[in-house]
């Protein structure tokens, strides 16, 4: 039945969206043994470079063309759930050709990705970033004040202003980058773990229990102040504002065996 190959369809994409993960570091696997059979090992892999993206521009481009597959995976997904709940027929026809259609442009993407970048869904990747720039958020005052400002001095206002952001931090190599996006993802974790103490202590049944979420909210708050000093020193970055990181230059890298890394070389 149609409705059976596009379920499949579906749980195959599931499976793979995984690989569009730009940080993804892949997963190892190993065959189940028995007494009698000794599996074999699988093979040794390694990271090869596929493709350089020199300029912000190729980088957003290639980051929303993405971010646009990813979107018609998840939407197929909720198809797919809306298919298995639907018992009326004709609605059940109406959702497989909304799917059948979301398939055939994934295909049709995935394509073009694998002409432009060698990308496919099917793969696993890693990007890494090796230069990177942290824009500021601002508010309709800010730009005016900045303008003015450079209006004042007899320069040019950045123009990023346009887009209402300002460059706040430029980080110039691979480690840079990583160390950055290490250090927000830490303060968002507190933050997340900020959020719960609060929970936790609001809905504390005792005023005992509701003391020591408290110490422990506290205690996180204090970290979480310490974090934000260090951010701010070192790039200029506050987490009571909002932040773009524009990717200026990154190189993507798929995991390969040395088989396929042989045939593709002999192609070539």
């Amino acid at each position: 039945m149609v409705k059976n190959v596009i379920m499949y369809a579906v749980c195959t994409l599931l499976m793979v969206v995984t690989a569009c993960a730009e940080q993804d570091q892949g997963t190892a696997s190993t065959a189940a043994s028995t007494a009698a059979v000794t599996p074999a090992a699988a093979p040794a892999q390694r990271l090869v470079q596929i493709a350089s993206l020199n300029t912000a521009k190729a980088n957003d481009e290639f980051t929303r063309n993405v971010e646009i597959m990813q979107a018609r995976v998840r939407e197929i997904a909720n198809l797919n759930t809306l298919l298995e709940q639907e018992e009326e027929m004709s609605a059940q026809y109406d959702i497989e050709v909304q799917i059948e259609e979301l398939l055939r442009r994934i295909n049709e993407d995935n394509k073009r990705m694998v002409e432009a970048y060698r990308y496919n869904l099917s793969r696993k990747y890693i990007r890494n970033i090796e230069k990177a720039t942290v824009f500021l958020v601002l508010t309709d005052e800010e730009v005016v004040d900045i303008e003015k400002e450079a209006v004042a001095k007899g320069e040019e206002a950045p123009r990023s202003l346009k887009a209402k952001l300002l460059s706040i931090c430029t980080l110039n190599t691979a480690e840079a980058a990583q160390a950055f996006q290490k250090d927000v993802a830490n303060v968002q974790a507190q933050r997340d773990v900020a959020i719960q103490l609060n929970s936790a202590m609001e809905a504390a049944p005792t005023p005992e229990d509701k003391a020591y979420a408290k110490g422990r909210l506290d205690q996180v708050l204090g970290q979480i102040s310490l974090l934000n000093q260090a951010m701010v020193q070192a790039y200029g970055f506050s987490i009571s504002r909002n932040y773009i990181l524009q990717i200026d230059k990154s190189t993507l890298y798929v995991w390969a065996s040395e088989d396929e890394i042989k045939v593709a070389t002999e192609s070539n």
